[in-house]
């Protein structure tokens, strides 16, 4: 492997999302992710657009906005735009809110990986956007008036 591939690796490995991933499954992940930059202030999804990502921000914080309302703060490590690569609208805005380096992972590209990586890589996702809902169900809970729960 080349030094840069290498250190690559490592800064990926230090990213939860990755972990779990053997050296060779890195590899092809790496192979059909794309490196992209987002300036401060660039908007990296834009809501109602159409598109087959899904993006872990490697570098940099992000925030997701509908209506105007700050949705969330996401940082280094954390994924976003996993609905994109069911090929549905983009439910929000997300714009950087800091020099940010991303690895984006496109549904045709993911699709021509090993089914048992595809699989690996989706259920990721899957505990990803579980833990998503469990928090939100837990903000949900606290914000109900003290007699319901």
């Amino acid at each position: 492997m080349e030094p840069l591939h290498i250190s690559i690796m490592q800064l990926l490995e230090g990213i939860d999302f990755f972990s779990g991933f053997s050296h060779e499954e890195m590899a092809l992940l790496l192979e059909a992710g794309e490196w992209s930059k987002a300036q401060n202030g660039q908007a990296i999804i834009t809501e109602g657009d159409i598109d087959l990502y899904m993006y872990v921000l490697v570098q940099g914080q992000v925030d997701v906005v509908l209506n105007e309302k700050m949705l969330a703060h996401l940082g280094e490590g954390d994924t976003f735009g996993e609905f994109g690569l069911m090929g549905g609208r983009r439910t929000a805005h997300v714009v950087a809110r800091s020099n940010c380096l991303l690895m984006g992972f496109n549904a045709d590209r993911l699709n021509q990986l090993p089914l048992a990586l595809q699989i690996k890589f989706l259920k990721k996702i899957l505990f990803t956007l579980f833990a998503r809902l469990q928090k939100i169900n837990r903000r949900a809970w606290w914000d109900l008036p003290t007699q319901w729960r």
